[in-house]
């Protein structure tokens, strides 16, 4: 394989993963906001973050 195909071929393989990683953040944006949309109403008012402590304690 001459230069311009080893070149050819990373350009090409490059732009593929680019394509893939653009389509999957804006697939993982729409799974956040479906599921913002269905939890519960009680979670979204206090504004509970991920990891904490339901009983408030320290």
């Amino acid at each position: 394989m001459d230069l311009f195909g080893l070149v050819l071929t990373v350009v090409v393989m490059l732009g593929i993963a680019l394509a893939i990683l653009l389509f999957e953040r804006r697939r993982a944006r729409e799974i956040e906001h479906d599921l913002r949309e269905q939890a519960p109403r009680t979670t979204r008012q206090r504004g509970r973050r991920r990891g904490g402590r339901r009983d408030g304690g320290a």
